[in-house]
């Protein structure tokens, strides 16, 4: 009797110590649930069943023209000071690798200068990429201002090129501590 609930103990230490360790994690848009990016301009953003994670997976397809974005403006869930890294699973459906497509986060402070904005351009090889950002110290785009994350005003996927009919499938995207 006395191993018995020593074992148990044990195991029952285990699951919390392992249920304890997972990340706390927070989807920023529910595509499956048809959320999608608010501000897009020179952009058509629709939802797709195509690739998908699972079958039956929603994706968001973005059609980019030239200088293109969509966007979340004054997202519900801006407070990211608890995460450490940004997940996106997207996915490429050209048979060449993809570099003109950034995604940005606009800080706390609401100005139209570079302070407190972060452009993360993407390298997307031929089918799905699973892209991590870090968020925690990361210098902004005037190159001495730190990303305040407190309070995110904004974030976006865009088109860094002139080019016409640039497409990707967002598949999931998340935060994580």
């Amino acid at each position: 009797m006395f191993l018995r609930k020593k074992i148990f103990a044990v195991l029952a230490l285990s699951l919390v110590l392992v249920c304890s360790a997972q990340a706390k994690k927070l989807s920023l848009l529910a595509i499956s649930k048809g959320e999608a990016p608010d501000d897009n301009k020179r952009c058509e953003v629709s939802l797709s069943e195509d690739n998908g994670d699972k079958h039956g997976d929603f994706t968001l397809l973005l059609k980019f023209e030239q200088k293109g974005w969509a966007a979340v403006d004054k997202p519900k869930k801006g407070g990211w000071s608890s995460y450490k890294t940004v997940h996106l699973n997207i996915f490429n459906p050209s048979d060449k690798a993809l570099d003109s497509v950034a995604f940005m986060v606009k800080g706390a402070k609401m100005t139209e200068t570079p302070d407190n904005r972060k452009d993360w351009p993407l390298a997307l090889k031929p089918g799905k990429n699973e892209v991590v950002l870090e968020l925690k110290g990361q210098i902004c785009a005037d190159g001495k201002s730190v990303l305040d994350v407190s309070h995110v005003l904004r974030w976006a996927f865009y088109n860094l090129t002139d080019t016409d009919g640039i497409v990707i499938y967002i598949q999931r995207i998340w935060l994580e501590e």
